[in-house]
């Protein structure tokens, strides 16, 4: 049986560098009050037009680094074809049991990139099916208590906003860690 481990804001990102942007103000507000956070990546976004998976996974680490994450995890899920299927949920709801948050994030459901949408649907499910004690996976069931969607490349009108103006520098260089994606003569 896998051990739990507490980690009090869990935030699930289809690839990675899309909690950076997301939440990672968020990220870093909760980790200076103290609290455990960490990403889960679905994806290792081996399509990525830009980079390789060996200039991605230094970039997710020196990312990780920025924000003091206490864990950062990859599912492994195919990148441009991220599905709500049993297997994918299983992932899925392994993460939440084994982390146990009080706090998941997940991208906005409406979005231009079709993982980023199928990630919403996908995590949405798998938090419920968490939840169910007849679902057995070796760990205890769990549902966190509370889900915020972050917004990516769709805005819509927030219920709440966090001021994360302290942390925006912070925020902005976590996102600028990963070069190969957002500077066109690191790109090569």
């Amino acid at each position: 049986m896998e051990k739990e481990i507490r980690i009090d804001a869990l935030a699930f990102s289809p690839h990675p560098d899309d909690a950076e942007m997301g939440c990672g103000g968020l990220l870093l507000k909760l980790k200076d009050k103290g609290y455990r956070t960490g990403i889960i990546d679905l994806t290792r976004a081996e399509l990525s037009t830009n980079g390789n998976l060996k200039t991605r996974e230094e970039e997710i680490k020196e990312a990780s680094k920025i924000l003091g994450l206490d864990i950062r995890e990859n599912l492994g899920l195919e990148d441009a074809n991220i599905k709500n299927d049993y297997g994918s949920r299983l992932k899925v709801i392994s993460a939440i049991r084994k982390y146990r948050p009080g706090l998941a994030l997940i991208p906005f459901w409406r979005d231009r990139h079709p993982d980023h949408e199928n990630s919403y649907k996908l995590l949405k499910d798998a938090i419920f099916i968490s939840g169910l004690k007849k679902f057995k996976t070796g760990l205890d069931s769990y549902r966190p208590d509370v889900v915020i969607n972050y917004m990516l490349h769709y805005e819509f009108k927030p219920s709440f906003i966090v001021d994360i103006s302290q942390y925006y520098n912070k925020k902005s260089s976590a996102v600028a860690a990963y070069k190969s994606q957002f500077y066109s003569d690191v790109a090569k």
